[in-house]
């Protein structure tokens, strides 16, 4: 009897926490939507876990997520230098990804992305070897991603990439050029495993 009791408090305490957190997620969104004079739009069912967030600078950035895009724990899209964002519907984004935009991110409906997941549309420049590498600004470029990929864990997405539709992409790589439809990428470390003596 006693852990029936236990059991249901828990649902209760549960369901408070999804709807506070569904509150401050609204509130979040409606404030981001009125602080960047509405370049900020999101559509019908999208949720986000905690640590969920969104920082911009003052230029002209703007961010679209389509219908029923889902992102986990600890989501972060970072924007600058009137960098473009669109999500398009039915995306879902594991725990603790990561979107630095200050060119164009564009990504397809139905796509899936695992833990860790890393997109970066620009590199720092760092020619000039008498100024530092923080103060010479960026090269920005752009990423586009098709519909239906899986992406793997621990993926890293860097500037001037196309991944075509239909890619599957193992954990751990690093996309560094553009990918053709109905690819699957995987990464072929080579373990060395020696016994100790």
């Amino acid at each position: 009897m006693a852990n029936r009791i236990l059991v249901f408090f828990f649902k209760i305490l549960r369901r408070l926490r999804r709807t506070f957190n569904k509150f401050v997620l609204q509130n979040r969104i409606t404030s981001y939507y009125y602080l960047s004079n509405k370049r900020f739009k999101i559509d019908k069912g999208f949720t986000a876990g905690p640590q969920f967030s969104i920082h911009t600078d003052l230029s002209e950035t703007a961010v679209c997520i389509g219908k029923h895009v889902t992102a986990r724990e600890n989501f972060r899209i970072r924007m600058g230098n009137s960098g473009q964002l669109i999500i398009r519907e039915n995306c879902f984004f594991n725990n603790n990804c990561s979107i630095n935009c200050l060119g164009t991110i564009e990504i397809g409906n139905n796509n899936q992305f695992g833990e860790g997941v890393l997109f970066y549309d620009h590199n720092h420049r760092y020619a000039n070897k008498s100024e530092l590498i923080s103060g010479q600004g960026y090269n920005v470029g752009t990423i586009r991603i098709g519909n239906n990929c899986w992406i793997g864990s621990n993926v890293v997405i860097l500037k001037d990439v196309s991944i075509g539709d239909n890619v599957v992409i193992g954990a751990g790589c690093v996309i560094y050029k553009s990918i053709s439809c109905e690819s699957i990428v995987v990464n072929h470390q080579n373990l060395t495993i020696t016994t100790r003596l």
